[in-house]
């Protein structure tokens, strides 16, 4: 099989998620490397909670709002990224799961301030209780919930992608434990519903870096069996580095390529990216 050049990243973080910190990526360093790596397509996708939905409980969500992300936007749309670095460059958000309202958190008023979202519905160790960790059956469950609930969404047609699916975050243990757990029926159930609502898988290099570092290893193997399910169920994929600053970007196009060698990708799996109007 001719190895797949993958050139593009939808899956960015800059320093306005909290989690990147102040000392996060910035616009113009990001796109001096992605010049560098020979990406066409990027979007940015940083946290998000649309304040117009019900407010995120703590600390880590009330800070990035509709007002605080729209500050990339305005930069994106000051700077001229084409004929600067010939690169399409796309506003995002990673929009979080709310398990109190069954779906994400995004309202209908600001869902076209975004060329696209992102949804995971593996940010468990934020939107979980505690209490589900254990049995692991109840943590697969609550993801399996989770996902139904993003892909049946009313603004289902915002989401490009399903971010790091069933790769449970932070999690206490090996998270390999729970995709074991995941029957190869479900998951052809599941990833056929998202194919009929045209979302995409997301293959996330922070996640299944173990396909580049190992992909002999069962850790890998599960990703794998994971994402060629649904490829045989016809859904289509994305990539994306969730990179929250620039180090983490610097071996993205080897592990792309890697990632779709393992899983047995074509160009053909490729999902429909966002196109400048």
């Amino acid at each position: 099989m001719q190895k797949m050049k993958i050139d593009h990243d939808f899956h960015i973080h800059t320093r306005l998620s909290v989690c990147a910190g102040p000392n996060g990526g910035t616009f113009d360093a990001y796109m001096e490397q992605f010049k560098k790596e020979g990406l066409k397509k990027v979007g940015f996708s940083d946290h998000y909670w649309d304040e117009l939905t019900r407010a995120a409980e703590g600390g880590f969500y009330p800070p990035q709002n509709t007002a605080h992300v729209l500050e990339l936007k305005r930069e994106i749309e000051s700077k001229d990224a084409w004929n600067r670095y010939g690169i399409e460059v796309f506003f995002g958000a990673e929009a979080e799961y709310d398990p109190k309202r069954h779906d994400f958190a995004l309202s209908e008023e600001h869902a076209e301030l975004f060329d696209y979202v992102i949804v995971p519905n593996s940010h468990t160790h934020m939107m979980m209780p505690r209490e589900l960790y254990e049995p692991y059956e109840k943590h697969r469950d609550f993801m399996i919930e989770a996902y139904e609930d993003i892909i049946n969404s009313p603004l289902s047609r915002k989401i490009l992608s399903v971010a790091h699916p069933f790769s449970a975050v932070c999690c206490p243990y090996d998270n390999t434990v729970l995709l074991s757990m995941m029957s190869d029926d479900k998951y052809l159930e599941l990833f056929e519903k998202t194919a009929k609502k045209d979302i995409a898988i997301e293959i996330n290099a922070g996640c299944v870096g173990s396909l580049l570092k190992a992909p002999e290893s069962a850790n890998a193997a599960e990703y794998v069996r994971m994402f060629q399910n649904a490829k045989k169920a016809g859904a289509k994929f994305t990539f994306g580095s969730d990179a929250h600053h620039l180090a983490e970007h610097e071996n993205y196009v080897e592990f792309c390529g890697a990632a779709a060698k393992a899983i047995g990708l074509t160009d053909g799996d490729m999902a429909t990216l966002p196109m400048k109007k």
